[in-house]
């Protein structure tokens, strides 16, 4: 991720910097530090004539409008793409905890996706899309 997005500090991070006080304005840079390399709830930020540091991706709010109108398009195309899912199996353990969700869709070109997703979160999310589309969910229980 190499796109400049601009951004806006939730926190005080004086201990790192002297100006990086709430509020303050700055600009992603991608994962150059030591961090962000490793962690991609890390991104480095300049934040001009003060520093340039990782810095939480939650304490950070968005403030690029180009970038948030692109990420809100392509959102509504994701949801849009989600509707036509097929062969959606919610993976489960035998005491009915999370293990993954897979399913098919097609992209923009008409072509079919073959997707997995083990992350809890999102995986209710889109499990909620379906839902609300009246696609079927079949749930396999694993050992």
């Amino acid at each position: 991720m190499e796109e400049k997005i601009k951004v806006k500090l939730l926190v005080d991070l004086t201990k790192y910097a002297d100006g990086l006080v709430k509020g303050s304005e700055g600009y992603t840079i991608g994962s150059k530090g030591m961090w962000s390399r490793a962690n991609d709830k890390f991104v480095t930020v300049c934040f001009p004539n003060i520093a340039t540091l990782d810095v939480l991706w939650k304490s950070l709010e968005i403030i690029d409008g180009e970038y948030l109108k692109k990420s809100e398009e392509s959102n509504k195309r994701w949801i849009e793409q989600l509707k036509t899912a097929k062969c959606v199996e919610l993976h489960i353990g035998p005491r009915g905890g999370f293990r993954s969700l897979q399913f098919e869709y097609l992209d923009d070109n008409k072509i079919v996706i073959h997707y997995a997703i083990g992350f809890k979160n999102k995986a209710d999310s889109i499990l909620e899309i379906f839902k609300e589309n009246n696609i079927k969910i079949e749930e396999v229980v694993g050992n």
